[in-house]
C-alpha cells in the first residue's frame, strides 16, 4: 500500500483501546439498492454485488506485511499469521458464496483471481446510473467492515473474539448451509423486552437461542414456560470476560443450576465479548458442552447506530455471507423491532431460519 493510502487508513480508522471495539462500525443504507429483495433471484443479485465489492476492497488493500497491518489497524502489536489465515479463509468463502449467487454458470468466477477481475471492472460497468450511489456507499461499508475483521484477526489469540475458533468443536455460523440463518439473543432476560420478543418470534414460527446471564435469570425469575419453543443457553453468571475472570468456572457452574430450572442441559455457552481460553473449553467438554460464536454482529447495542442502520447492517452481512449465526441482544428494543425486516428478507427470498431445537 502506498504511503498516501496508509495515511488515509489512519485517518479513517482511528486507533482505539485494545479491549474496546472500533469507534465506528460498518453501515449501509439498503434503500440505495434499487431493487426489492423479494425473490431468490433478487437475493442472489444483491448478494453477488456485495461479495464482489468486498472482493474489490480486499484486493486493493495491502495486508502483506506487519507494517501494512499495523498501519491499517492502528495497533502496535499484530498477529501477522492470524491476519493472513483470516484472509485465506475469507477469500475461499467469498468465492464459494459468489458461485452460489451466480448459480455456477458460465459467467461465474472459477477461482479467486477471476473473482478479483470481475470485481475490478464488470461490477461498475454493468451498473445503471441509479446504482452508482449504492456502489460508492457499499465500498465504504466494506472498507469499514474489512477494518473491523482485520483488527480482530490482528489481536487474536492474544485477545480472543469471534474472528476465529480456538477449537474445532466451536461453531461460528460458517458451518451452516447456504441460505440458513440462526437467530441468537444475548444478555437477557429483560423484565420488559424478552417476553414480547418471544411472542414476536412465535408469530413468525422462529426458534432462537437466548444466551442468558445466570445472575439476571435468578433475579428476574421468568415464568417456568417463558422460553417455551425457544432454546436457553449460557452467557455466564455475570457479563465479564471469562478469559480474565478468576471465577469463570464457578460462573459456568452457577449458570447451569439456574438454567436447569427452565430447560435440561447440556447447554451451549457464549463467552461475553467472545473471550475464552483453553481451560474453559476443556471444562465445557467435560459437561458435553461447547462454544457458540457468531459471524453476523448486529451492533444493536451501539447507540451511534439508528434502528434502521442496525437492520441494514445485518441484511448486508446476510447478503455477504449467505449463512450464519446472527447476534442480537434481547435487552434492547432493536432486537424485536428489526425482526419483521429480517423475517421478510428470509421468507421472500426463500432462505431458511434454523430451528434452535434441532441445532
Amino acid at each position: 500500500m502506498k504511503l498516501r493510502s496508509l495515511l488515509v487508513c489512519l485517518l479513517i480508522f482511528p486507533v482505539t483501546l485494545l479491549a474496546a471495539g472500533p469507534e465506528k462500525v460498518a453501515t449501509l443504507d439498503r434503500d440505495l439498492w434499487p431493487y426489492a429483495i423479494d425473490t431468490p433471484a433478487q437475493f442472489d443479485k444483491a448478494s453477488n454485488a456485495e461479495i464482489q465489492m468486498q472482493t474489490r476492497v480486499i484486493s486493493t488493500t495491502s495486508l502483506l506485511t506487519e507494517a501494512d497491518i499495523k498501519a491499517f489497524t492502528g495497533l502496535k502489536t499484530v498477529n501477522v499469521t492470524g491476519v493472513k489465515e483470516w484472509l485465506t479463509r475469507t477469500q475461499t468463502r467469498l468465492l464459494e458464496n459468489h458461485q452460489h449467487a451466480c448459480g455456477n454458470g458460465p459467467k461465474c468466477a472459477r477461482n479467486w483471481r477471476e473473482l478479483q477481475q470481475l470485481s475490478k471492472g464488470n461490477l461498475e460497468h454493468d451498473l445503471e446510473a441509479r446504482w452508482k450511489i449504492w456502489a460508492q456507499q457499499s465500498q465504504k461499508f466494506h472498507q469499514r467492515y474489512l477494518y473491523e475483521q482485520v483488527r480482530l484477526a490482528a489481536l487474536f489469540p492474544r485477545i480472543t473474539s469471534e474472528i476465529d475458533r480456538l477449537s474445532s468443536q466451536e461453531v461460528n455460523g460458517f458451518e451452516l448451509k447456504d441460505g440458513d440463518f440462526l437467530l441468537t439473543y444475548d444478555d437477557g432476560p429483560s423484565p420488559h423486552r424478552t417476553a414480547p420478543l418471544i411472542r414476536a418470534l412465535k408469530k413468525y414460527d422462529i426458534h432462537a437461542f437466548f444466551f442468558v446471564l445466570g445472575e439476571s435469570l435468578d433475579r428476574i425469575k421468568p415464568a417456568a414456560d417463558a422460553y417455551q419453543d425457544q432454546c436457553l443457553a449460557s452467557h455466564g453468571y455475570q457479563h465479564q470476560s471469562h478469559a480474565k475472570w478468576q471465577d469463570w468456572q464457578q460462573s459456568l457452574a452457577d449458570t447451569r443450576v439456574e438454567l436447569a430450572a427452565y430447560q435440561p442441559g447440556p447447554y451451549w455457552f457464549r463467552p461475553p465479548y467472545g473471550q475464552r481460553h483453553q481451560a474453559l473449553l476443556t471444562d465445557l467438554q467435560h459437561h458435553n458442552e461447547t462454544v457458540m460464536l457468531w459471524n453476523i454482529d448486529s451492533q444493536d447495542w451501539n447507540k451511534k447506530l439508528s434502528e434502521q442502520q442496525v437492520a441494514d447492517r445485518v441484511i448486508t452481512l446476510m447478503l455477504l455471507w449467505r449463512r450464519g449465526i446472527i447476534l442480537y441482544h434481547d435487552i434492547h428494543s432493536r432486537a424485536q423491532n428489526n425482526l419483521p425486516m429480517l423475517n421478510g428478507l428470509v421468507t421472500q427470498s426463500d432462505r431458511r431460519w434454523v430451528d434452535c431445537r434441532h441445532f
